[in-house]
């Protein structure tokens, strides 16, 4: 049997008009897509977030590891002896300032700067910080001994961890703290500096793991 040609582009014509997409079908589309949008975007930022943190998580310990090692050598953080030039040579991962503050680009800065824990000047404690991505400036605190009860005056060359009568004295809430140890914090605003808990006005809090590292 033959086809008119007029009836054949007439059944072209017609399925050509079924294959395309109605304008309310393309709207109940582009809907969805940005229903998942509004689910999909958040999630990843937040993942992202938490990616960063641990990264400068990461930074911290491994940086820790070093300055222990170093007191080991010395048997004393003080800055006489932990500069920041033997830091830069034995660790070149890093980029190291004493008592400065880690520029928010700066995702492998670290400083540092040491504190007396349980008399004048024994050096026996050193601060760490460093910047995650999210704005947020981790620390870490290690003590070699366990803090003293009452207050002592400023050592040469740090500061007192816990009591004093110099600057910071009395600033960091480290009561809590009964023995010797490493201590993690967190804070969202102010400079990215080692020495900031001991020059902040109000207490310092301090927990046992990065996870309940509290926000001062």
């Amino acid at each position: 049997m033959l086809t008119s040609p007029c009836y054949a582009q007439g059944v072209e014509a017609q399925d050509g008009t079924e294959a395309g997409f109605t304008l309310i079908e393309l709207m109940v589309v582009l809907l969805i897509i940005a229903i998942l949008l509004a689910i999909a975007i958040p999630t990843f930022l937040g993942v992202s977030g938490s990616a960063n943190d641990r990264a400068a998580q990461s930074n911290l310990t491994n940086a820790l590891t070093e300055v222990k090692a170093q007191f080991q050598n010395s048997q004393t953080y003080l800055s006489g002896s932990l500069p920041v030039a033997t830091l830069n040579s034995s660790a070149p991962e890093f980029t190291w300032t004493q008592n400065a503050a880690v520029p928010s680009e700066g995702t492998n800065v670290v400083s540092e700067y040491p504190v007396d824990v349980a008399s004048n000047g024994d050096g026996e404690g050193v601060i760490l910080a460093t910047y995650s991505k999210t704005n947020t400036c981790w620390y870490a605190v290690d003590l070699e001994t366990t803090p003293a009860g009452a207050t002592f005056a400023d050592g040469t060359g740090s500061k007192p961890f816990y009591g004093g009568t110099g600057a910071g004295a009395q600033e960091l809430n480290s009561a809590a703290i009964a023995q010797a140890g490493v201590y993690y914090a967190k804070t969202t605003s102010g400079s990215c500096n080692a020495s900031n808990p001991v020059t902040v006005t109000g207490p310092w809090n301090w927990g046992t793991s990065y996870s309940s590292a509290p926000t001062s």
